[in-house]
């Protein structure tokens, strides 16, 4: 478990340093901005860029940007903190790490997933690996798989980046539980995506991490080629941090192999490149092979000078202390996420409390509005009743001035019926008259007689009927078209007694009209029952022709 310790803090996500970059334009920028937002960018972008060569001064600048925590976004300010947290983790102050990371992620969880609160969940990760709580590291380093299979990077470089990095992270912890052929399964992995996405930083970690599984198995060759693969990797980057680990790593092989001298050369580069970075707990991992070479040299003195300080350096690091202070900071998260729970209950029921009043108070006004919409229906109603009686009363006027007209139209159909009954028995009259005279006459006056006698009849024919159904049309105007519409089939003779039915007129009317005797007529009625399909004897003729 000890040699882990040391190789977990090359495992940071987004390791965002651009070398290209001039310190001292972003310095310059930094003073000539007035932006608070603007200014802490330029801060951490300085920071990235000392953090491989010197993590104190990457600190200054990190910390630097603290005062303006008041007047920047929240999510500029969760960065701050988060790289703040990385650069302690870097150091091997991992209760300072927690501390700033956890306030870091209180956050980001206000907001959505976004690729920083990786970052976060990384770097808690990490320390819950210091400590040797791997089965907590892992659910966090799954956490951030999990975020990352939902696509929340859309940059399939960054994408590869982070990828390669996290299988890096995995493959150690397996690696820690003895689950080597795993392990190096994830550490394969991780390469191909670091080589996808040229990331040379974790592509050393990675081959470092390989290297140690073959130490571990005593298949020196390998484990030799593979570290000294990442150690030209890391002189190429000019990664300081890294060269410390990368000797470190060659050191603890060479003192394996029994060629101390080789190895206390390289554990004395690494120490050199510590102090540069200023990385206590890689500097107390390699007093450690120190005192243990020296002792393999049997220069004792040296190897128990060496051992003091690394006993010193890793007690300071890994005290009683360090453990209470990160149970103090996941309580302050604890305690503060209960809080901010409570909040959000209290602003909920607020929130329930506004709804209920703004419900009653619109429920106030509908029912206000209901009682207008209510009064005003009941006025429309009054005066569409107001309306429907005067156009009942209109109606009932005009039904019964159109009655008086019928009924007036109907006497003078009857007067103008009686006047051509009487005006038919005078001139039945004198045609009688003239066939008594023409008996009296001689024949050739006969015809002359008989001749008049037939002009009267059809002049008295025509003329009656052509003004009788000019009289009836304007009573009944439409009474014929119904009954053509109806009974197409009917005479002109069946049509005519149809209308003196209508007119209500009495047989003896009829047969005076039309000179028919009793029986003729009710023959013909007959005939017209059949043609009007009336088969029940009951049913009025007279009453069925009103209803037409």
């Amino acid at each position: 478990m000890k040699y882990f310790y040391i190789y977990i803090g090359v495992l940071l996500f987004f390791c965002e340093a651009l070398f290209s970059q001039n310190i001292d334009r972003l310095k310059l920028q930094y003073k000539t901005s007035s932006e608070p937002d603007t200014k802490v960018a330029l801060l951490l972008q300085t920071g990235q860029l000392l953090e491989k060569k010197d993590l104190d001064s990457a600190l200054f600048y990190y910390k630097k940007a603290l005062p303006f925590e008041k007047k920047i976004t929240d999510t500029l300010l969760a960065r701050v903190y988060s790289n703040i947290g990385n650069a302690n983790l870097l150091k091997g102050n991992i209760d300072v790490c927690l501390d700033y990371q956890l306030k870091a992620l209180k956050i980001y969880e206000n907001y959505p997933p976004q690729k920083d609160i990786l970052k976060v969940y990384n770097s808690i990760a990490l320390v819950y690996f210091y400590q040797g709580d791997f089965e907590k590291a892992l659910i966090k380093f799954n956490q951030v798989k999990s975020l990352l299979d939902k696509n929340i990077i859309k940059d399939p470089v960054k994408t590869h980046e982070i990828r390669g990095k996290l299988l890096n992270n995995i493959g150690i912890i397996y690696d820690n539980r003895n689950q080597t052929d795993l392990a190096l399964e994830y550490f394969m992995q991780a390469s191909t995506h670091s080589k996808k996405a040229k990331d040379n930083g974790n592509l050393s970690s990675v081959y470092s991490n390989m290297g140690i599984i073959y130490l571990k198995a005593k298949r020196y060759d390998l484990a030799e080629a593979i570290f000294i693969e990442a150690l030209n990797i890391r002189k190429k980057e000019n990664d300081i941090f890294g060269l410390s680990k990368s000797n470190y790593h060659l050191g603890r092989l060479y003192k394996e192999k029994k060629e101390f001298q080789k190895a206390q050369e390289y554990l004395l580069n690494g120490l050199d490149y510590c102090k540069q970075t200023n990385s206590s707990s890689t500097r107390a991992s390699i007093l450690d092979e120190i005192s243990q070479v020296m002792a393999g040299k049997e220069d004792y003195r040296q190897a128990y000078r060496y051992h003091v300080a690394y006993k010193s350096l890793s007690d300071s690091l890994f005290n009683t202390e360090n453990q209470k202070k990160i149970t103090r900071a996941e309580m302050q998260y604890k305690f503060d996420k209960e809080n901010q729970a409570i909040k959000i209950a209290q602003n909920h029921r607020e929130l329930v409390y506004s709804i209920i009043a703004i419900g009653l108070v619109l429920g106030i006004i509908i029912a206000i509005i209901m009682y207008r919409l209510q009064e005003t229906k009941a006025k429309i109603q009054q005066l569409a009743k107001e309306s429907a009686e005067l156009s009942n009363k209109e109606l009932s006027l005009r039904e019964d001035t159109l009655k008086r007209e019928l009924e007036f139209k109907n006497k003078e159909l009857t007067t103008n019926i009686m006047y051509l009954l009487k005006k038919n028995e005078f001139n039945t009259e004198i045609s009688n008259r003239l066939v008594e005279l023409k008996k009296q006459m001689k024949k050739n006056d006969q015809d002359i007689i008989q001749k008049i006698i037939l002009d009267i009849k059809n002049a008295q024919d025509d003329d009656i009927w052509k003004e009788f159904e000019v009289r009836f049309s304007q009573v009944y105007n439409d009474f014929y078209e119904r009954l053509n519409t109806k009974y197409p089939d009917l005479t002109l003779n069946e049509k005519r007694i149809c209308a003196f039915l209508r007119l209500n007129m009495t047989t003896k009317e009829i047969c005076a009209l039309t000179r028919q005797s009793y029986n003729s007529l009710n023959v013909a009625r007959a005939r017209l029952r059949r043609k009007l399909n009336i088969h029940n004897e009951e049913i009025n003729l007279v009453t069925f022709l009103e209803n037409i």
